[in-house]
């Protein structure tokens, strides 16, 4: 392929991912605080290169709608976020790295200040979108045939319930403290803990938080989520929650 051919490429695939990236945001398909898909699966998925995709990100970074965070990924913009300088992004960074650096006990006991919230801020402004979004990730739970993909899609739902809150830095906070899941320890837990009728038991919880949201229902769906929380941190942790 000669250099004529390799540049038209790279800006045919460029335009397609700023494209699609511009249509989910549009049509409510990614809401804001949504996490884009990881750099390398967006590279081969328009043949891009690593440069010709950061480009494209940071021109939609520009026009502010997405914001990039350094280690953690990029993500769909509140409107009216900024895009700007921020604070020092060392402190910024410190506070990454204590809460990535913190047990399940911690995670959980702010888990029940913040979600309890979250949702009630959701049932108020979810759209329609929210909800599609909400009933997704409760059926690919529902359909999980490893503990794993069930991890991830319960993860999803709590992300995309903080989402619907349409408060950024609530997004932004929940994002960061999410990530821990993925770590052996919180896994290690999730595997010894989770048994087939205790996931019966989260998958009906997890209907009923969403039923409460899609009927706008914000004192149901607190308490729904603030019983789930507890028996899942009972379910963890054991013993060891005082």
């Amino acid at each position: 392929m000669d250099t004529r051919n390799i540049r038209s490429h790279a800006a045919t695939g460029a335009s397609a991912l700023v494209q699609m990236i511009e249509d989910n945001i549009a049509d409510g398909s990614w809401t804001a605080g949504y996490r884009l898909p990881p750099e390398r699966d967006l590279e081969k998925q328009f043949g891009v290169s690593r440069n010709t995709l950061r480009k494209s990100l940071k021109l939609l970074q520009d026009q502010g709608r997405i914001v990039r965070h350094v280690g953690r990924g990029s993500f769909v913009a509140t409107p009216g976020q900024a895009t700007g300088p921020g604070p020092d992004p060392e402190a910024a960074d410190s506070l990454v790295r204590r809460i990535h650096g913190a047990s399940p006990a911690e995670i959980m006991e702010v888990r029940l200040v913040i979600e309890p919230a979250a949702v009630e801020l959701a049932a108020l402004r979810a759209n329609a979108a929210d909800v599609r979004r909400f009933r997704e990730c409760v059926a690919k739970s529902e359909a999980a045939e490893d503990v794993g993909t069930f991890e991830l899609w319960d993860g999803q739902l709590h992300v995309a319930i903080v989402s619907a809150s349409k408060n950024s830095l609530l997004i932004d906070l929940y994002s960061t403290m999410n990530e821990t899941r993925n770590q052996p320890e919180w896994l290690r837990l999730k595997h010894r803990s989770l048994t087939p009728e205790r996931r019966q038991v989260y998958q009906d919880q997890h209907r009923r938080i969403v039923e409460a949201l899609a009927d706008r229902d914000a004192d149901t769906a607190r308490s729904e989520l603030r019983d789930h929380l507890l028996l899942v941190r009972s379910n963890l942790l054991g013993s060891a929650v005082s």
